[in-house]
């Protein structure tokens, strides 16, 4: 199956494309490469991913010669988190929201059959933690992203036809090691504190709620639809996770301290509460697609504790700007390598 992956060379395409070239997918990629490679990272096992076929295109200028033949287009490019939204919420909704649909609208009359749009579970975002969430929730977008996220979905959900098969999956919080790598993501983050510092800071009272996924068992989720029949994945919603890897921030930060040594847990001082908790059920894709998750934060935050201590991780490496997208992003714009618009100048490639 010849498939198109969007944002390819960001933190969950980079791994996602080595796992789809490994179940025998043709590959091509889509990126304007805002990432840089992570700088600990054996490049070596990355080469089969550079050598993609790729597009250097932003996806709001994509046309239907550029997906011409495609067979399933996997659409993960974004502007990827709450805070990054905040910074022009119309710019999050021109490409979130416009540049996503518009592709979908471009794939549709140039034939693909299939079409996976990436949503995130933070569309629950207001919801409370009183229950679990299902996809037959009530949404409680609490943020332009999450908002960009659920209006994407409508839309694209309202194309798909027996010929243009649509599937929305919401993954939970990602963490987990990448060869384009964050550490602006909850377990990464704290995982990163408590390495460089031996501190492991709560910036909220650490009560919000969260469901959490591993970025390979998303790129898995991700395979298991593109190899489902049309029936089982068309006009559906698909919450990625396991309902066993919802946690409080404060019982994440308790994992981490007890496997990372010397560690301990600190609240910020007169920290409030973050509105944006939820508690996910994952039955669905589950019960539909046998789809099952492999790691838990357990056993990230350990894979995540070796990545740093075989790669002499420091203070300034965790840091760096590269691995925090708002202040990359920020960076990006201040040197001027990308514009007001988020359009890469200066053939600036990451």
């Amino acid at each position: 199956m010849k498939t198109l992956v969007t944002g390819h060379k960001g933190y969950i395409g980079s791994v996602m494309v080595k796992q789809l070239l490994e179940e025998g997918f043709e590959v091509i990629g889509c990126d304007v490469g805002f990432y840089p490679l992570t700088d600990f990272w054996k490049k070596d096992s990355y080469d089969d991913v550079i050598k993609v076929p790729e597009i250097k295109k932003d996806v709001r200028d994509l046309t239907k010669s550029d997906v011409k033949g495609v067979d399933a287009i996997v659409h993960l490019a974004a502007l990827s988190n709450d805070p990054l939204g905040y910074i022009n919420p119309k710019l999050t909704n021109e490409i979130n929201f416009d540049a996503s649909t518009r592709l979908a609208e471009i794939a549709k009359n140039a034939g693909v059959r299939r079409f996976l749009f990436s949503s995130s579970c933070s569309v629950y975002g207001g919801s409370g933690d009183k229950s679990f969430l299902t996809e037959r929730s009530e949404v409680a977008p609490l943020t332009p992203y999450a908002e960009s996220k659920i209006l994407t979905e409508n839309k694209l959900l309202k194309m798909s036809d027996k010929n243009f098969v649509v599937t929305v999956l919401r993954s939970a919080t990602a963490f987990g090691a990448s060869p384009r790598m964050r550490f602006d993501l909850i377990v990464n983050n704290l995982c990163g504190y408590a390495y460089t510092t031996h501190e492991i800071l709560i910036l909220s009272d650490g009560t919000a709620w969260r469901p959490n996924i591993h970025i390979e068992d998303i790129g898995t989720a991700f395979v298991k639809v593109l190899s489902a029949s049309p029936d089982e994945i068309n006009v559906e919603v698909f919450n990625i996770g396991s309902n066993s890897e919802n946690f409080q921030i404060k019982d994440i930060a308790e994992i981490v301290a007890k496997i990372i040594p010397a560690s301990e847990v600190k609240l910020m001082p007169k920290a409030s509460k973050d509105k944006r908790s939820y508690k996910v059920d994952f039955s669905k894709i589950k019960k539909t697609l046998e789809f099952n998750t492999k790691w838990t934060v357990k056993k990230g935050v350990k894979e995540l504790y070796e990545v740093m201590k075989n790669a002499s991780f420091g203070k300034a490496e965790f840091k760096n700007t590269k691995y925090h997208t708002i202040d990359h992003i920020k960076k990006l714009l201040n040197s001027g390598k990308i514009d007001s618009n988020f359009r890469v100048v200066k053939n600036y490639i990451g």
